[in-house]
């Protein structure tokens, strides 16, 4: 962080080595629950892939798409939000369980 004065202390009242302990166990557990979430969805496309090229109908398909649409919609969410995790960590990690829960 590279001001952690005007990033975070203009609303939260805690010393600025506080806040910067809190927010590396916040990214850290974030990129972790991340990299959980983007290994299930990483492997339900191959699985996708290995069943299109097994022959398996796409109609056939179509379920397992849609979970992985889903999947990959809440991970590029957090990805998206740019704090990796730290406006609101609860929410991202209950986000990124979801993307991983959808891609399995």
């Amino acid at each position: 962080m590279l001001n952690v004065a005007n990033a975070c202390q203009t609303c939260h009242n805690y010393s600025e080595d506080e806040i910067q302990a809190r927010v590396l166990i916040i990214q850290d557990r974030t990129n972790e629950l991340m990299n959980n979430a983007e290994v299930a969805v990483g492997d339900l496309i191959s699985d996708i892939e290995a069943a299109a090229a097994a022959g398996i109908p796409a109609e056939d398909l179509t379920t397992a798409r849609e979970f992985h649409r889903h999947a990959q919609w809440w991970l590029d969410f957090v990805a998206a939000e740019n704090s990796m995790g730290c406006h609101a960590p609860q929410e991202a990690a209950r986000v990124l369980g979801e993307s991983a829960d959808l891609a399995r």
